[in-house]
């Protein structure tokens, strides 16, 4: 069409149509480098967009997530300081002494248990030293007093926590962050701390399972600018400060709702940057990714875009070279005839379109090929609604026929189309159509997700154009999926899928707000009987599919508005809502007990467990979550105390009793220290001679209100508070001291707790109150009980061993009331077997009895070993004994138990009637 237009002039005169060629050239290679130049801006912009909220959602949940871990480790931190407080504890010395006890080793366990993300849980005194850990016990000697944490907490009054700077454990040499609290008394003198580690490795290796890609990292930061961890892991830069950097201000200002573009801090690299904090402590999450990474498929689709454009430009370029120098030729011809000079611009006419049609086909080829690489699908429209293209993307997202999208076809065709296939809603439809007027009407970009009715999710971004405008499509399905796996790891407990400590603490809370508007709902407190015996028999693989297997049958139990969850270890609860009263609350717990204690097939194993459970009901039990929970833990305290495998409803004496038994047990503490306990002594028998051959040392407490009490009242109160190691040392030394006062010849029996026998010390503390009155080791009898024989065999046997390397006689207390004595008689040659008394009380009158008695006594002459009645009362009992050939009687035939400063008589008085027949007991 241009070569038409040309005038063929005499030599001399300008000719304008080359100049017209360039120009055309020049201007239509603008228009298409102008044309890619926009498109490939756009697309920059929307992967930066798409990255930037990618970064943001994984930085709100990692820091949700921190927040989560912090608040379980603080949880346990606060409910080991309310337990220091129940000991009405006020000074540091006091807390070193109730802290280092094996029972607190054993607590700190537990509330371990189910929290992989705490790697232990220390206590430490005011001077930084190690107390008790959940690591190891006895807590070996280690000086923690050069720790940032210690000096914070102890020096700054308002401090209530500190997170310290990553340090190396000193028990095992790993690294750790570390979550420190205060432990204050009730009037706010401080005790100690109580840390909480979190291994290195554990937190980066959360990062490292979310990595997007080879560019991103994650990081975690204290507010002041310390470094905790980082992934990508850097060594170097773990503990360093970054707060005085130039880069760090910016990430401040930033939290929560901005990103920052800026070269990394740590690594110099130039990356898009999202802070976020974490909500209850000063801390930061950093998530970043390089612009390297980010822009690498814009950065492929860059190639491709200009190397289609240059050859389109090579194209036209030729095209318009051709041209020039033709029309150079032409201005040097001169047309002689006029015939001949239009049959020639006839020619270059034809020319000239074949040529322009060639280089309009190679264009359009190259810009399809750039469209069809794309992995959005993208239409543009004019300004009147007319399709200027779209690309093969585009109609494979929503499976539309060729037909449905080529060029001219008007938007509500397209749209009909769309809406034709079923994928898209009629309300998406007009919310999109709405979408792309507001675009219009502001020329502004506008983005919506779609769900599609197949459950993909397609991110839809309009943008305004000079001449029309422009939509693409984005397939964002993965990202979601893994946006929705995130969060849902972050509410729920990965080893059996329940939710976890803090979605139940939100659906408690849900739950109660409709509680206190006079709808009725119950909170069941479940902790698992005989749970620790099969993780430490079977190991922690059957232990753990236990849990699920539990998890699985309390799901299938409840129903859909109900909730279960699993707070830690072998603790779970239930939130019953809508329920009436409280019968039907025990009745489910009543069916849960049930359901529980049905025997669970685990790899070949079966396993038989049980379960207490503690109810409480809103809102007459209380109107507060909090609250709530507290009774269903009393109430589940009480169903343990019972016996377990029950069900106890909350009761206001519930409370009342547990003040009680508080108070009880801060008396117990003050009365070793009081001088409140003594030792009566009963004497032992001999059945043939009738005179004593020893006594046996009896523990009791001279309370000042509640006057004498015998050892049923408060052993086992020392036991579970774990001062009965400190007590069991107290009555072997003083058990020796008064024995060693006696004549030569007479014995001391003193009887050994499981929990004294457990400690590694026991050894040392028999030889130490051996050698402190020089008591020759043959005059000590220690009396041990059956369970201490269940509990570690192997370990109990070598320490029963080593008691008789010192000379040191060892007699089976209560024989025949527990379940292997044969088998116990056969591992270890006692010197001595103690006769149950309520064998020995049923003698005359039961022929069972006699000859349960009548069995023993002779196994022991066979075995050699003597035998022991306890509990003799009458005469009869003791001609029966004496016929059966016991060898030794205790009971109240002869005496009570005395105290130490009655023994001299007693003895004498023994003595004295040995060849007469004793007279009975006054008492």
């Amino acid at each position: 069409m241009l070569f038409r237009s040309t005038r063929v002039v005499s030599r001399g005169r300008p000719v304008h149509a080359r100049h017209l060629l360039v120009t055309c050239g020049l201007v239509l290679g603008m228009v298409l480098a102008i044309t890619v130049v926009l498109l490939l801006m756009q697309q920059r912009a929307v992967d930066i967009a798409n990255t930037e909220r990618e970064l943001k959602n994984l930085a709100l949940v990692l820091s949700e997530e921190a927040d989560h871990s912090l608040q379980a480790a603080e949880a346990i931190q606060t409910s080991i300081v309310d337990r220091v407080r129940l000991h009405r504890i006020e000074t540091p010395d006091e807390f070193t002494t109730l802290a280092d006890g094996f029972e607190i080793h054993q607590y700190l366990q537990e509330r371990l248990a189910g929290l992989p993300m705490i790697d232990a849980i220390t206590l430490m005194d005011t001077r930084g030293r190690l107390v008790n850990s959940s690591r190891v016990w006895p807590a070996p000697p280690a000086d923690f007093s050069d720790r940032d944490y210690i000096a914070r907490l102890l020096a700054d009054n308002a401090a209530h926590n500190f997170i310290g700077a990553p340090v190396q454990d000193r028990l095992d040499g790993s690294w750790t962050i570390v979550l420190a609290q205060k432990i204050t008394s009730a009037n706010g003198h401080v005790l100690g701390t109580v840390t909480c580690s979190f291994a290195l490795s554990y937190v980066e290796g959360i990062f490292s399972r979310i990595s997007l890609d080879a560019g991103s990292s994650f990081a975690l930061y204290r507010r002041d600018g310390m470094l905790l961890a980082r992934y990508p892991h850097v060594d170097r830069n773990i503990g360093r400060m970054f707060g005085t950097q130039e880069g760090f201000g910016p990430l401040l200002n930033a939290l929560d709702h901005a990103t920052v573009r800026r070269f990394s801090m740590i690594d110099g690299v130039y990356r898009l940057i999202v802070p976020h904090s974490v909500p209850h402590y000063p801390l930061l999450v950093v998530v970043t990714s390089s612009f390297q990474s980010v822009l690498q498929h814009w950065y492929n689709e860059v190639r491709i875009y200009t190397i289609g454009t240059i050859l389109v430009q090579l194209v036209i370029a030729g095209i318009v070279v051709l041209g020039v120098r033709h029309l150079r030729s032409l201005e040097r011809l001169q047309a002689s005839e006029a015939a001949k000079v239009r049959a020639e611009s006839e020619l270059i006419v034809a020319r000239e379109r074949e040529q322009s049609a060639r280089a309009s086909h190679i264009q359009w080829r190259h810009f399809d090929m750039a469209l069809g690489n794309m992995q959005q699908g993208l239409c543009m429209f004019d300004n009147e609604d007319h399709l200027l293209v779209a690309n093969r993307r585009f109609g494979e997202l929503f499976q539309l026929p060729p037909e449905a999208v080529t060029p001219g076809t008007p938007y509500q065709h397209v749209a009909a189309s769309i809406a034709a296939t079923g994928l898209i809603t009629s309300d998406d439809m007009r919310e999109l159509s709405e979408q792309r007027r507001a675009m219009i009407d502001r020329h502004s970009v506008a983005e919506l997700d779609w769900k599609l009715a197949d459950g993909r999710t397609i991110t839809v971004t309009h943008q305004p154009m000079e001449d029309g405008w422009l939509s693409t499509y984005d397939d964002v399905t993965e990202r979601c999926q893994a946006e929705a796996r995130i969060v849902h790891i972050a509410h729920h407990d990965s080893l059996t899928g329940l939710p976890n400590r803090l979605k139940f603490q939100q659906r408690l809370a849900e739950a109660m707000s409709f509680a206190r508007r006079g709808r009725g709902l119950a909170l069941l407190c479940l902790d698992l009987d005989q749970f620790k015996e099969v993780n430490d028999s079977l190991g922690h693989p059957i232990g753990d599919a236990l849990l699920r297997s539990v998890a699985s049958r309390l799901d299938h139990e409840t129903r859909q508005t109900d909730t279960v969850a699993r707070l830690g270890g072998d603790e779970f609860a239930i939130i019953q809502n809508a329920v009436e009263k409280p019968a039907e609350a025990a009745a489910f717990a009543s069916r849960l007990i049930e359901l529980l204690q049905r025997p669970f097939e685990l790899d070949g194993h079966n396993v038989i467990i049980g379960a207490s459970i503690g109810v409480a009901f809103a809102p007459q039990d209380a109107l507060e979550a909090d609250n709530l929970l507290r009774c269903a833990d009393l109430a589940l305290y009480r169903a343990k105390s019972d016996g377990r495998g029950v069900y106890r409803l909350f009761q206001e004496e519930m409370d009342a009793r547990m003040q009680a038994r508080r108070q009880l047990e801060l008396e117990l503490r003050h009365a070793l220290q009081a001088g409140e306990l003594e030792l009566f002594y009963q004497p032992l028998v001999d059945l043939l001679r009738k005179t004593p051959t020893g006594f046996e040392a009896l523990l009791r407490w001279r309370h000042p209100t509640r006057g004498l009490l015998p050892p049923c009242d408060f052993i086992p109160l020392a036991e579970e508070i774990g001062v009965i190691g400190r007590v069991g040392e107290w009555v072997l030394k003083t058990a020796c001291s008064e024995a060693a006062t006696w004549p030569d010849g007479l014995k001391v029996a003193v009887n050994l707790s499981p929990a004294q026998f457990r400690n590694h010390n026991l050894i040392s503390s028999v030889t130490d109150a051996l050698r402190a009155v020089a008591l020759q080791p043959e005059r000590l009898e220690l009396e041990i009980t059956e369970s201490i024989m269940l509990q570690d065999t192997g370990s109990n046997l070598a320490t029963l061993h080593q008691l008789r390397e010192l000379g040191v006689r060892i007699a089976l207390d209560d024989f025949g009331t527990g379940y292997s004595s044969l088998g116990y008689l056969r591992s270890f040659p006692f010197d001595r077997v103690k006769i149950d008394k309520s064998f020995v009380q049923e003698i005359g009158a039961r022929q069972d009895c006699s000859a349960i008695v009548r069995a023993v006594a002779t196994l022991g002459a066979e075995l050699g070993i003597a035998t022991t009645a306890e509990g003799v009362e009458t005469r009869q009992q003791l001609e029966a004994l004496a016929e059966i050939k016991c060898t030794e009687v205790q009971g109240y035939f002869f005496s009570p138990a005395v105290p130490a400063g009655e023994v001299r008589a007693l003895l004498a008085n023994l003595t004295a009637g040995a060849n007469r027949e004793p007279a009975m007991a006054s008492s």
